[in-house]
């Protein structure tokens, strides 16, 4: 037996979601179709409100409501250095820790040749043209989560600001062993990570 078809699709729809598998996206669907009817209306609502209001920032491809995201519009935000980011989530993430004050550039990915995903199908190019037309800026932070496709994409990134600037200073984020875990358990990978990037004590 089958759901009805709205329902099926409404499922079908949030199974396209990241993490969300197909028993969780039919619980969903089910449960807005039946007692949570008022939840699906303030649903349908802020998703229409946000498909009309949501933006990208044209300078870091932040998502915004206005041309520029409040990042980048804030005059107080340090202008020398740039974090560059997968997407936006990883751009909050660090934003929360209140350790940076810089400013972000949001790639929208990484290269990965398999999944069709080449240089041109992500925001690498505006980078590299904010570099060109930003003397001031000093560093580029990498900040990609650490794959083979994250890898693989800081160093075409690399490459090509080195054509742009012999000057500009890049760095990534230090890699090792999360606090509070277990030795024990740390993959080798990350174990050379740490003693590659050990500090003084």
């Amino acid at each position: 037996m089958a759901f009805p078809k709205e329902i099926q699709e409404l499922s079908d729809a949030f199974a396209s979601l990241p993490g969300i598998g197909p028993k969780l996206s039919s619980r969903i669907a089910l449960y807005l179709s039946v007692g949570g009817k008022n939840l699906a209306k303030k649903i349908e609502n802020d998703i229409s409100k946000m498909v009309q209001k949501i933006r990208l920032c044209e300078q870091c491809n932040n998502v915004s409501t206005e041309s520029l995201c409040e990042i980048c519009s804030d005059s107080q935000r340090e202008k020398l250095a740039i974090i560059v980011v997968e997407d936006s989530m990883d751009l909050y993430n660090i934003e929360s820790s209140g350790a940076y004050k810089g400013l972000y550039h949001v790639i929208g990915g990484v290269i990965s040749p398999l999944n069709g995903i080449t240089p041109d199908r992500l925001f690498i190019q505006s980078l590299f043209d904010r570099v060109k037309q930003d003397s001031s800026i000093s560093e580029i932070i990498f900040a990609l989560n650490p794959s083979v496709e994250g890898e693989s994409t800081t160093i075409f990134i690399k490459e090509g600001l080195a054509n742009i600037s012999s000057n500009l200073e890049m760095t990534q984020l230090a890699k090792g062993i999360p606090f509070g875990s277990d030795i024990e358990f740390i993959s080798g990978q990350t174990l050379r990570d740490s003693l590659y990037s050990r500090n003084k004590i």
